[in-house]
């Protein structure tokens, strides 16, 4: 039985994610791993349900630097030749993206987003995310072209590729709709100031204040994508059957 979602964390006091909530109401095991303090990542079993690969503070390129992101790369080609459920996440997304085959680096003229943004959906993109969603973020990488073979799904004004879908249900989404406010806080207060200086980027006080506006709603949108993504998964999986 698939009842475990695999967690690639970078930092491993995030864990009261909203993902790792919506697991615990669905009856699903959490399997947390970090390999960049060493954990070793499974072989992929029947017994995964999904997995998911948070964001983190290190940058993709190159892969020398941070030896253990291409352990995570072999991962995430071994979920998509299963056509497992997968959602990358902000550094995530970047390898997802990094493994199809596109370059990922900063925005070119210097631009970061930090806090929260509206989402522009692609026609594609409304069945998915809806109208009017506001996203928090936090990256200064995440400048990329859309995969080939990929459907684009969401950009905002500043970074043309927020969201696209590979397949049926691998998921790449720059933002981060799984964030708390615990976990939101501790980003602002330890985040270097030179980042909330960059053009673009909302100054701490603000992204505070915005989470009490943006944040529900973004919770709501998530809890729901999340059922859509694994239903849609073992649907898939019976259909096959």
């Amino acid at each position: 039985m698939a009842d475990r979602i695999l967690r690639i964390g970078h930092a491993n006091d995030e864990c009261d994610d909203r993902a790792s909530a919506w697991a615990v109401d669905r009856g699903l095991i959490s399997d947390w791993r970090f390999p960049c303090d060493g954990d070793a990542l499974p072989v992929i079993g029947d017994d995964i349900a999904g997995v998911i690969i948070y964001g983190g503070r290190f940058d993709i390129e190159p892969k020398s630097t941070f030896p253990f992101l291409r352990d995570e790369a072999r991962l995430i080609e071994a979920a998509l030749q299963r056509q497992l459920p997968l959602l990358g996440l902000c550094l995530g997304a970047q390898l997802i993206a990094d493994v199809l085959g596109v370059q990922v680096g900063p925005h070119p003229d210097g631009h970061a987003e930090f806090g929260y943004y509206p989402l522009i959906p692609s026609d594609e993109g409304r069945q998915v995310f809806g109208t009017n969603l506001m996203v928090l973020q936090s990256h200064w990488h995440g400048w990329y072209e859309l995969p080939d073979g990929a459907v684009h799904l969401a950009r905002t004004e500043l970074f043309p590729e927020q969201s696209f879908r590979y397949g049926p249900n691998a998921y790449a989404m720059q933002f981060h709709p799984e964030v708390s406010f615990n976990t939101m806080s501790r980003w602002a207060a330890r985040r270097p100031p030179e980042r909330h200086a960059m053009p673009g980027a909302h100054p701490p006080e603000r992204q505070l204040a915005d989470h009490a506006v943006y944040d529900e709603p973004l919770g709501d949108w998530f809890k729901g994508f999340l059922d859509s993504w694994i239903d849609d998964a073992v649907s898939l999986h019976q259909a096959a059957e």
